[in-house]
């Protein structure tokens, strides 16, 4: 088999889908190379950037693309996510092992009214389930992708930065060696003679706090930037490839431009997917340019790009 590699290009990208939150993704030329090193070095790609740069499309895009290239119409490349919250556990990114649900089929069985609750089938399915080592194990996302035999699948691991700040050193052993083992069964996963397929690792973050430098070693870092003006209309185009109100599209970037360079560098910036959040509902108006000059004074439209009364404020 060839060996993978990413494009990038709008050819590969899906039509927007915004109800199905399907959306075509244009990389800079950089960040394509950036992917194909993770690929052919094995490592996890590091995506840093400010909130709505499109970080977290990166992933499903490559899936996407790959699809439409490796593989017969129809098929899907396999793809897991893994959002990360502040309560987030690398084993449960591995698995979760139902011990109370263990524990409560395993009285239920010793219940002398059993035949009372359950039916015949149920009772098996019951006794079954209890006899299975892995009956009580649900995989997670990392999990999952591990053990995936038939293609490299794409793991994003999303907002990594929202953990305690253990948890990415936690994920070091299992990205590095492509296993782990279930405490409660002591089973290695995958097996050795599995022949699972090392995934392609996407891992992005807020920068809400610094990650630890022996988890930073262990991956190709890129620093997403805000796109120039040229690549954000091709973005835009991509976007609404169908719309013929190029002079509303024109003058909404200029504008986006011109409240984005309003904001210090300490402000919440808009970003990418403001923008095409602000265009969504402006193409098809008829008064669509009115209120693009006039979004100072109105301020839902003006919610739509600052997030805070601080820079509201500023722009009024």
């Amino acid at each position: 088999t060839p060996p993978l590699e990413y494009l990038g290009q709008p050819q590969y990208q899906p039509q927007p889908n915004r109800q199905k939150r399907v959306f075509p993704y244009l990389p800079n030329l950089d960040l394509v190379q950036a992917v194909n090193l993770a690929i052919a070095l094995e490592r996890p790609l590091f995506l840093q950037g400010e909130p709505g740069c499109g970080k977290t499309l990166l992933a499903p895009a490559i899936a996407y693309e790959f699809a439409q290239r490796y593989l017969e119409k129809g098929q899907t490349w396999p793809y897991f996510r893994w959002n990360i919250k502040s309560t987030s556990t690398a084993k449960q990114g591995c698995y979760i092992y139902d011990a109370l649900g263990k524990l409560r089929d395993a009285q239920l069985v010793g219940t002398p009214a059993l035949d009372r609750f359950l039916k015949d089938e149920q009772r098996q399915q019951l006794i079954q389930r209890l006899s299975d080592p892995e009956g009580y194990l649900e995989w997670g996302a990392m999990g999952r992708a591990l053990q995936h035999q038939e293609r490299r699948p794409i793991l994003l691991i999303d907002e990594i930065d929202k953990a305690d700040i253990d948890f990415p050193n936690d994920l070091l052993s299992v990205l590095e060696e492509s296993y782990f083992t279930v405490d409660e069964t002591q089973k290695r996963v995958p097996a050795e003679e599995d022949g699972a397929k090392k995934p392609i690792v996407i891992i992005t973050s807020n920068q809400e706090q610094d990650l630890p430098e022996a988890f930073l070693r262990r991956c190709l870092f890129f620093y997403l930037p805000f796109p120039d003006d040229n690549h954000l209309k091709e973005i835009i185009k991509c976007h609404f490839p169908a719309s013929k109100q190029e002079e509303i599209i024109d003058k909404a970037i200029d504008k986006f431009l011109e409240i984005r360079g309003q904001v210090p560098p300490y402000g919440k910036k808009p970003s990418t997917s403001e923008l095409l959040d602000w265009l969504t509902v402006l193409i098809g108006q008829t008064d669509a340019l009115e209120k693009i000059d006039t979004i100072a004074q109105n301020p839902a439209y003006a919610g739509i790009l600052l997030k805070s009364k601080g820079e509201r404020d500023r722009l009024s």
